[in-house]
């Protein structure tokens, strides 16, 4: 399993034995498979782990499940590491808040080890779930290739072993290693969009078409091949030019692009912005009709694009970026737990 992916990838090893592996961490079937898999071959590759787990505190027991966390640390005998979410900011939706949080409390971490990478336990069915919200978004091949095994975009190598395994086959390894994992009801709740692919629209998938699953990682792959080729030729028409949290191109770029080409252009400046998730249709018709009316007009661009995010136009330049948050939203003091081990 985990030996599998780092013996196929000898280049992600770290250069120094005992360097460490930040591990996020729930205490969930996944993780607890994770943590149990990569304590198991440590020894072997030369790492140290660090599980770290992050309390959102969406709920009155994400204390509890913290503690359980801590318990299976400790039965693996793995330094086990405690970080709060700062509260949510407006204009985020609480899947993007709870994202961002625990990739950047992730990466704080592996900072402040140093650690060599950062492991996460996302496996096959993450990926089909993932692979149909960017289709529901309307992604073009960057959000359609997914969920990637190894990805630069922390900073520290964020690696996922798991991401050909189902979720059955890790609790069942769990259960094996004598681990008594811990659920999150939070992922049954009906509000969240992963939720509902997760629960009503894969298995309605499943009723008629065997094994949706593979076909959806399988779009992922094809995808992920085709995206180094898009992004490519997208940038050359475009010349973005990205910055904290913007991204902007040249107006006259954009409308010379044929209209089937403009989801694809959209979705990626919003990543190269920042953005977790490409506009919606509803948004991308808006920016055309101001684009339309300002050639007859004059008029600037300036209109909301989904997510907190904000297309404006000056001069001859159009930008995405990020809606700054209120006077109010700025005065929130961040909270953030030491870590305990």
């Amino acid at each position: 399993m985990v030996a599998g992916f780092f013996s196929r990838r000898p280049e992600l090893l770290p250069a120094q034995r005992g360097s460490a592996l930040v591990v996020g961490f729930s205490g969930g079937p996944d993780s607890a498979a994770l943590l149990v898999a990569l304590r198991a071959c440590a020894s072997r590759f030369g790492f140290s782990l660090r599980a770290l787990h992050v309390d959102h505190r969406l709920d009155e027991g994400s204390g509890r499940r913290a503690r359980a966390a801590q318990r299976i640390a400790r039965e693996l005998r793995v330094a086990f590491h405690l970080r709060v979410a700062r509260p949510m900011e407006a204009g985020w939706s609480i899947e993007e808040w709870a994202r961002r949080e625990r990739y950047r409390l992730l990466a704080a971490a592996a900072r402040c080890l140093p650690a060599a990478a950062v492991v996460t336990a996302h496996h096959r069915l993450d990926q089909a779930e993932t692979v149909l919200l960017r289709i529901l978004l309307g992604s073009g091949t960057a959000g359609l290739a997914a969920i990637r095994p190894v990805s630069h975009r922390l900073g520290p190598p964020l690696l996922r072993p798991l991401l050909d395994l189902e979720p059955g086959h890790l609790r069942r390894y769990v259960t094996e290693h004598g681990i008594r994992p811990v659920d999150d009801p939070t992922n049954l709740a009906p509000g969240p969009r992963r939720n509902f692919v997760r629960h009503r629209l894969l298995p309605f998938l499943a009723a008629g078409t065997p094994d949706p699953a593979a076909l959806l990682t399988r779009v992922a792959r094809a995808a992920q091949s085709a995206e180094p080729i898009v992004r490519r030729l997208l940038d050359d028409a475009l010349e973005p030019r990205p910055g904290p949290a913007c991204c902007e191109i040249g107006v006259r770029a954009l409308t010379r692009l044929p209209a089937t080409l403009w989801p694809a252009a959209l979705a990626r400046l919003h990543r190269l912005a920042g953005a977790p998730y490409p506009p919606t249709r509803a948004a991308r018709r808006e920016l055309r009709r101001q684009l339309e009316r300002r050639r007859e007009t004059g008029a600037s661009v300036g209109c909301d694009c989904g997510d907190g995010w904000r297309w404006e136009q000056r001069r001859d330049r159009l930008r995405v970026l990020r809606r700054p948050p209120s006077a109010v939203d700025q005065r929130i003091e961040l909270l953030e737990e030491p870590g305990t081990e």
